[in-house]
Parts: structure tokens; C-alpha cells; sequence
């Protein structure tokens, strides 16, 4: 009983704690935006080792200090980013399904996603998320949560799903309002338990509302994610031409397949197939040679 008086006072403090409030004063002209140049992914990269070394996910450390894969040679893959002028203080992927290479998530709970995909379900995954170190605590990740929430009611996802570590799913669950997708797991790549989640789109917002449209929380996820000019997103809005469809450029392309030419190591022949077919220029470098 008094662990769950404790618990339940924890959530009411996270909860009316201001996670929305914009703490961004002091950095130069915030933006944020789906990253485009060569600079802006590297410097995402980056952040997202840097996080990965830091919480021990890192098994097998690399020497150019970043960390990606071949779903970022994916056409719809969003890598999106908070930018302080020109540098990338925090970053989060968006990578939604296909066939022909599944998400990243699959390697631990493929059956689970199976089980919204055999419903017709438009699945999505976000991960890498990441953030400067001296820019924690600017809430600047809440405003990456609520741009890939929109982008995905306007693409017309339907679920947005994620893997957390244990420690976290507190916060997903009673905050965030995420629903468990798959128990936990032990994770080989990184070295630690994971658990499936996910947002499903045809209630989360009848879900936000009922826990904050009503309460007087300072944050108040209800309006902060699915209000836009103080008038709620309508699900009737015909889907915006908005969604991502475009390979990397060739310098970008060229360099990180240079840089790390093993993200095709694991790669089945049709999936080798295709990537050849739409990087075939920038895999003409000795290093791909075999």
C-alpha cells in the first residue's frame, strides 16, 4: 500500500511538472526540421553514439563516433532534429514500415509488430533519440515528440512504436500515454532489457484528452500535442503531401556508406538488390569491394 501511495504520488508530480514549458531563451534561432545535409546527420549521429556510450549500448565502439544504419538509406526514414542555429542539440528517428526491410525492432519483437501489420495497420518506429548533454532539461524533446506526432496523424500512421528501457516505461505508460506491445526482453545489440510500446492512433487522442483535457497539469499533453493555433487536429483534414520520400544525397550517401560500409553486412540479397539499384553510383568505392 505505502509503495503505491509513493508511486502514485511520483506520477502526479511528473505530471504536473512543466514538461512543456520552453526553456529555450538562450539558445539562437530554435528550429526544428527533418535533417537534410550531410552536416546535419553527422552531427545527429554523433549525438546519438555519444548517448549510446554513455548509457553502455555501445558493444563494439567505432572510430568515427557515430552510430546508424541502413534503414537511414530508407526513403521515408525521418532523422528530425532541434536545432540552435546550426547545431543539432537533440535528434530522434522516424522510420515507418515496408516489406521489404521491416523496422528496426523486428530483430526482438517481430511477432508483436506482425500482429498489427496482418490487421493492415500503418506501423511506425521511432528510436535514437538523443540529446546535448548541457541542453538536457530545456524540454526540447517534448517539442521532437509533438512534431513526429503530428507528422505521423498527417501521414496517416497508425501506430508509432518504440522500444524503452524497463526504467523508463513508467513514464511512457502513465505520462506519455503508451500502451505495452511486447514484455521484456534482453536486447543482445546493446546489452540491456528492452520493452515493446506503442501509441495507437485511432484513440490516443480521446485518451490524452480524458487524462488532461479536464486537469489543471501544467503539462497538459492534450493541447500541447494535438492542438495547432488553439484548434484541434481534425482527422477529417484531407492527408497533407507532407510525408518523406527521398534517398540521401549522393555525398551523403557515398560518405557514410564509406565510413561505415558494414551497415550492409546483415543484408539479405533482395535487400542488397535494392540498395544497389538506388546508391549505385555511391557504392563505387574500393572499400565495397569484396
Amino acid at each position: 500500500m505505502l509503495e503505491r501511495s509513493i508511486e502514485r504520488r511520483r506520477t502526479i508530480r511528473i505530471r504536473r511538472s512543466a514538461l512543456t514549458a520552453a526553456k529555450l531563451d538562450d539558445l539562437d534561432r530554435p528550429s526544428i526540421k527533418i535533417a537534410e545535409t550531410l552536416d546535419e546527420l553527422l552531427q545527429s549521429f554523433r549525438l546519438i553514439y555519444a548517448e549510446y556510450m554513455e548509457q553502455g549500448y555501445i558493444q563494439a565502439p567505432h572510430p568515427d563516433g557515430l552510430l546508424y544504419s541502413v534503414y537511414n538509406f530508407l526513403p521515408k526514414t525521418c532523422v528530425f532534429i532541434f536545432k540552435s542555429y546550426l547545431d543539432v542539440i537533440s535528434t530522434i528517428s522516424y522510420t515507418p514500415d515496408t516489406e521489404l526491410f521491416g523496422l528496426p525492432m523486428d530483430s526482438l519483437f517481430k511477432q508483436e509488430l506482425d500482429g498489427l501489420r496482418e490487421q493492415g495497420r500503418k506501423v511506425v518506429e521511432i528510436g535514437s533519440l538523443a540529446t546535448e548533454r548541457s541542453k538536457r532539461g530545456r524540454n526540447v524533446v517534448m517539442y521532437l515528440y509533438k512534431t513526429i506526432i503530428n507528422y505521423a496523424i498527417f501521414t496517416g500512421a497508425s501506430d508509432l512504436c518504440l522500444m524503452v528501457n524497463p526504467k523508463h516505461v513508467r513514464f511512457y505508460s502513465d505520462i506519455m500515454l503508451c500502451e505495452i506491445l511486447g514484455e521484456e526482453k534482453f536486447y543482445e545489440s546493446v546489452g540491456a532489457p528492452a520493452v515493446a510500446m506503442r501509441v495507437n492512433f485511432d484513440e490516443y487522442q480521446e485518451r490524452l484528452k480524458s487524462v488532461y483535457g479536464d486537469a489543471d497539469f501544467e503539462t497538459d499533453l492534450y493541447s500541447f500535442f494535438l492542438k495547432m493555433n488553439y484548434s484541434a487536429v481534425d482527422p477529417d483534414i484531407s492527408s497533407l503531401d507532407v510525408e518523406r520520400n527521398q534517398l540521401l544525397d549522393y555525398d551523403a550517401a557515398r560518405y557514410l556508406l564509406l565510413h561505415k560500409p558494414d551497415v550492409l553486412d546483415k543484408l539479405n540479397n533482395r535487400q542488397i538488390d535494392y540498395i544497389e539499384k538506388k546508391y549505385n553510383k555511391a557504392l563505387y568505392v574500393p572499400s565495397f569491394i569484396h
